[in-house]
């Protein structure tokens, strides 16, 4: 009996630690409080960061920042719960099916 060809197709624990695309929303309420802890978190993870774009709304003191990652599962997950333990900030994130 021949063996079956995978065709690329990830199966178990494989599919977590491929990288794949994900977009990310950080919403950040109070930039007096929290600015500095997300920039120096995402220094932290810059390897992993496509594009970066911040949109400061400083008239109503919040901002607004747009990633594009290429990473794991694990390691998306592990950068979005820091960020969201910081005090006045919000994330999303979406895995893109590309």
């Amino acid at each position: 009996m021949d063996a079956i060809p995978s065709f690329g197709v990830l199966t178990g624990w494989d599919f977590f630690m491929e990288e794949r695309i994900h977009a990310v929303t950080v919403t950040i309420y109070n930039r007096d409080l929290a600015y500095m802890k997300v920039s120096e978190l995402l220094h932290q993870y810059a390897r992993f960061i496509n594009l970066r774009v911040g949109y400061p709304v400083p008239s109503r003191n919040i901002a607004i920042i747009f990633l594009i990652l290429t990473m794991t599962n694990d390691a998306l997950g592990a950068l979005t719960g820091k960020l969201g333990q910081i005090s006045s900030v919000k994330v999303k994130a979406n895995t893109l099916s590309v």
